[in-house]
């Protein structure tokens, strides 16, 4: 979470021989299933695993361990890439995502080019708004109860 990705920057992944990276679907990411990754990073050579892979597009990037234990002990990270426009402008704003068709079963869990609309942060200052707008709400209602109640008491 402390660290940002932008399209075109490159990870290192410096893993030993008998293990390498997957780029998986959120799906199997969350399962640590290896079966059938999006893509196999192969490293390049010599006495470990040295993978390097381009963040080619903004959105997630669901990676894991192609052994399922070292992935369930934590092996695994999810990166997301912002444009690089969206610096420019202050604040993340997601691009539209590529019309795909969606996968075999019904599912469509590969990995996005954005996250859903529902799952984007709302701005502190409309928070702020919301809770001060209902706080003004809830006590001019609960100022004219009071007033009502006195009123009310008085005529008996």
């Amino acid at each position: 979470m402390r660290h940002r990705f932008h399209v075109r920057d490159v990870l290192d992944f410096k893993h030993s021989n008998n293990d390498s990276v997957l780029l998986v679907r959120r799906g199997d990411y969350d399962g640590c299933r290896a079966a059938s990754p999006v893509r196999r990073l192969v490293g390049g050579g010599g006495g470990g695993g040295d993978t390097k892979f381009t963040l080619d597009r903004p959105g997630l990037f669901y990676f894991i361990s192609d052994v399922p234990a070292r992935c369930e002990a934590g092996q695994r990270m999810v990166v997301r890439a912002a444009d690089a426009r969206d610096d420019a402008l202050g604040a993340p704003t997601p691009a539209p995502a590529p019309a795909r068709e969606p996968a075999p079963g019904g599912t469509d869990d590969e990995p996005s080019g954005t996250p859903p609309s529902g799952d984007r942060p709302i701005p502190a200052p409309f928070k702020l708004f919301v809770a001060a707008f209902l706080g003004f709400i809830s006590g001019c209602f609960l100022a004219g109860f009071i007033v009502w109640l006195c009123m009310n008491c008085r005529r008996r």
